[in-house]
């Protein structure tokens, strides 16, 4: 008896050596990781953006080249890289904008000026509620009047702004008219300068005459509206930039890109450089002049030194989906808090993997479609048992039957979700249904073994502990962190390990034996 128990003490002890290795290991590298990659900034990578502006010139006699620089705000960081810029320009500011000047004398040159941007995707929920506003405040009065460019009292532009609003009381009705009728002109590549009544009459603009046009049509009918311009970025060196526009909706500027279809949003890759119809570069004429923007994507926050496995550079490289990781990381994240609900709470669930699978498709679903598309099957399940056991069907047949009722029922309620719109129409649904089809396999035998009301009752069960594990996985910030360090899965293992010996009462037991000591 001494033997096995000193046998038993043996093994328990090297199992809670190597549990609590395998909780401290991880923890231990994802601190040194931290610490060796600049120290801790953000969990989830994502990119930043090193912009470079060169410019080649050969002049006679005195030059000046200005252009924009950008300035920090709600969407962009900028951090200007000193050690590869030129420190000869003057930098000074006009209105929202900030510019820089190289001036000199007669000579041949190549100037550099380099910084990095880091954005953010924005956007904007315009209430279909909020009626429309005429403006005619003087500190607007910038953004409400006619230019050379943006033709905005032209007979034709007024024309054609009254006939696109006219019968609409709502800003969200006006703008969305303006949008659409600027987006679904053809995009022209010209060079050529095209204003507001150019892009009208030939019905194609590139981006600057499409900018012109929406602006021309919000100020005619009096709401603020200003062209903005900057660069899209992406890796390469280009010479084109970009504009779009912002419109004063509600005492907040909101952007609008009627060229790349961005409707009260910009993406993350838009990087801002004036506000107003400028142009990009001014210069002294006679200049022999040549410019290029070069830009470099890169990684950040990923922390790439001593990464086990670098979770965002396989990616990139290999160009595997997110989602894909995703799943299969958060997978023993689930698995373990199901493990906790059942051994430690006592709560019971159809096994452990199926409460995590279900909670990862309403990752994609979204949960409230998800939880009525799942609870819709269920029902039919159980409403389908009834004639089969009446008709005495047997088992695979009846089973058979059923994931037919659920799979025409599943067509029906997903074209139901996606006209109410409480399912995205991009929702990735092949994930969603292989699962539904199982969890109504197993209520289906659950029914057959144990009846329809205790089935239900595991459901039940079962539906709650996968809503708190959705609560849990969709936080972006775990899903970051396990992307980031996926390490952190070998602790899960090792506390799981010590789950695993887990010997006391279950948090519903003590509520079930309070009952029977106060009886």
């Amino acid at each position: 008896m001494t033997r096995q128990t000193d046998e038993i003490m043996n093994e328990n002890k090297s199992l809670r050596i190597v549990a609590l290795a395998l909780i401290a290991i991880p923890i231990i590298l994802i601190a040194i990781r931290i610490k060796e990659n600049g120290g801790y900034s953000q969990i989830g990578a994502n990119y930043k953006y090193i912009i470079n502006y060169e410019y080649y010139f050969q002049s006679e006699k005195d030059y000046s080249i200005r252009t924009f620089l950008p300035v920090n705000n709600q969407r962009q960081q900028i951090f200007l890289n000193n050690s590869h810029s030129e420190t000869f320009g003057s930098v000074f500011l006009d209105g929202p904008n900030k510019l820089i000047e190289w001036k000199g004398a007669a000579e041949k040159r190549k100037i550099s000026y380099q910084f990095e941007f880091n954005g953010k995707p924005i956007s904007y929920d315009i209430q279909e509620s909020l009626g429309y506003k005429a403006y005619f405040d003087e500190n607007l009065k910038e953004y409400l009047s006619a230019s050379d460019l943006i033709q905005s009292e032209d007979a034709r532009i007024a024309e054609l702004a009254t006939e696109l609003s006219r019968g609409k009381t709502t800003a969200l009705a006006i703008i969305q008219s303006f949008y659409d009728f600027v987006y679904q002109m053809p995009s022209s590549s010209s060079s050529e300068l095209t204003d507001a009544v150019m892009a009208l009459d030939r019905r194609e603009a590139s981006c600057n005459g499409k900018s012109r046009l929406f602006v021309a049509l919000c100020r005619n009918v009096k709401m603020p509206a200003r062209v903005v311009g900057g660069l899209i970025l992406e890796e390469t060196a280009k010479k084109t930039s970009h504009s779009w526009i912002e419109i004063l909706v509600n005492d907040t500027w909101v952007p609008f890109d009627a060229l790349n279809g961005h409707f009260a949003s910009l993406p993350a890759h838009y990087l801002e450089l004036y506000k107003g119809d400028h142009f990009l570069i001014k210069r002294s004429k006679d200049l022999t002049f040549d410019y290029l923007y070069v830009i470099k994507k890169e990684r950040a926050h990923d922390y790439p030194t001593f990464a086990m496995l670098n979770v965002w550079e396989l990616m990139d490289d290999a160009g595997i989906p997110q989602d894909m990781f995703k799943m299969i990381l958060l997978l023993p994240f689930g698995a373990f808090l199901v493990a906790i609900f059942k051994n430690v709470i006592g709560i019971k669930t159809y096994g452990v993997f199926l409460p995590v699978l279900i909670s990862l498709s309403l990752l994609e679903t979204g949960l409230v479609a998800g939880l009525t598309l799942f609870s819709i099957m269920i029902g039919i399940v159980a409403l389908v048992n009834f004639p089969l056991e009446k008709w005495g069907i047997q088992y695979n047949a009846k089973i058979t039957t059923m994931l037919i009722a659920v799979v025409l029922t599943a067509l029906v309620a997903i074209q139901f979700l996606h006209t109410t719109g409480w399912l995205s129409a991009s929702a990735p649904l092949f994930f969603p249904i292989i699962i539904l089809t199982i969890v109504s396999e197993r209520v289906a035998r659950k029914i057959e073994e144990e009846g329809t009301k205790s089935a239900l009752e595991l459901y039940g069960t079962t539906l709650l502990t996968t809503i708190l594990i959705y609560s849990v996985l969709s936080s972006t910030l775990i899903q970051n962190f396990v992307l980031t360090f996926p390490e952190i899965i070998l602790t899960v293992a090792g506390i799981n390990l010590l789950l695993g010996k887990w010997i006391g009462l279950r948090v519903m037991e003590y509520y079930r034996f309070l009952n029977v000591t106060n009886g």
